[in-house]
């Protein structure tokens, strides 16, 4: 294997002259997986193979919970359509137990889903490229990136997309805001609304049209009306911000409610003046705050679970409802912490060609 080859030459130079030495060192170093890589290359006629296997047994036992966790959370990205992620997490699960065969009858069924689900999507953010159909290619792409973060071959499709969704945006947004400037309601209101067409959470467009609406008192003003000469033009952090309330408003219809906290937070960060937002906010927060202890038993539960990414999800859920919460910032802490040997391990195996 190539961890053992490469740990077993480190140990040669710096003086390890035994597997068992070897195998020490790494574990003391916390990779014990190339530990275990390197013990399970001792013959069992060798010398030391019965202290080589006492360490093993040891040590696979520490990685048994690590299994655990794995499979976890290759259940939790496969229940988001995160398939190359979940493939990727069983597997780090099969390379800790290589003997488990359900487990790698279950990465081989998911393979073959992800492949059919990737070849759909590509052949239909294609042929939106094709048309020019830039809202169609950019959802095909969010898509595909979600089964496949590793795939390099969506780059070239993804610049040239990134480069059309940007001069469209550019263009749309200079004649809105010419419109808005000079008082040309529909040329502003089309431009704007094109721009949501291509960037639905964009917070500049939305925002322009709140301030269109409200200028105007009526949305569906008749093309050509005048705003009144002493209107002042709002600052692009005050639009910004305006927009991103407005995005709270809309998520808040559609029962997104965190997401609704989210956006909420980014209007106060652009424009820590908007009452609006800060009202909206903190009526969130009143609505929601029962949801905390319920948030919080769910995220102990998956924790006991071994299911980290989900326990995750239900505190920081309710660190948005209560952020000044302090046992939930202690069990996220907790959580992150052990996150980040499965992240370590992790980022060794990911693939370097796609999945």
């Amino acid at each position: 294997m190539r961890l053992a080859r490469t740990a077993a030459l480190a140990c040669a130079v710096s003086a390890c002259t035994t597997p068992l030495q070897q195998g020490e060192r790494l574990y003391r170093e916390g990779d014990r997986l190339a530990a275990l890589e390197v013990w399970r290359e001792v013959a069992d006629d060798d010398p030391g193979a019965e202290q080589v296997g006492a360490r093993i047994e040891v040590v696979e036992a520490e990685f048994e919970r690590l299994v655990v966790q794995y499979k976890q959370r290759g259940r939790y990205y496969q229940a988001k359509q995160r398939l190359a992620e979940s493939i990727l997490n069983y597997r780090l699960a099969l390379k800790l137990q290589p003997s488990d065969r359900e487990t790698l009858e279950h990465v081989q069924s998911l393979a073959r889903v992800l492949a059919s689900r990737k070849a759909e999507h590509q052949t239909a953010h294609a042929a939106a490229l094709d048309a020019n159909d830039l809202p169609t290619a950019r959802r095909e792409l969010s898509t595909l990136r979600s089964l496949d973060p590793f795939d390099p071959e969506l780059e070239p499709d993804a610049r040239r997309l990134r480069t059309a969704l940007v001069d469209a945006i550019r263009t749309q947004m200079e004649t809105g805001k010419r419109g808005f400037a000079s008082g040309n309601i529909g040329a502003a209101r089309g431009a704007f609304e094109e721009v949501l067409e291509l960037d639905p959470d964009n917070e500049s467009a939305r925002g322009y049209l709140s301030y269109i609406a409200t200028l105007t008192h009526d949305s569906k003003s008749p093309d050509g009306m005048k705003f009144m000469a002493t209107t002042p033009l709002a600052s692009v952090a005050e639009v910004r911000a305006e927009g991103s309330y407005q995005n709270a408003l809309a998520s808040e219809r559609t029962g997104n409610l965190y997401t609704a906290i989210r956006h909420d937070q980014n209007a106060l960060e652009a424009n820590g003046e908007h009452a609006a937002a800060r009202r909206h906010l903190t009526d969130l927060r009143r609505r929601m705050r029962s949801r905390v202890p319920t948030l919080i038993e769910a995220g102990r539960t998956a924790f006991r679970d071994e299911d980290l990414q989900s326990a995750l999800d239900h505190w920081r859920h309710a660190l948005l409802i209560d952020p000044e919460n302090e046992r939930v910032i202690a069990y996220i802490g907790r959580a992150e912490q052990q996150l980040q040997n499965l992240e370590r391990l992790r980022a060794d195996s990911v693939p370097r060609g796609g999945t």
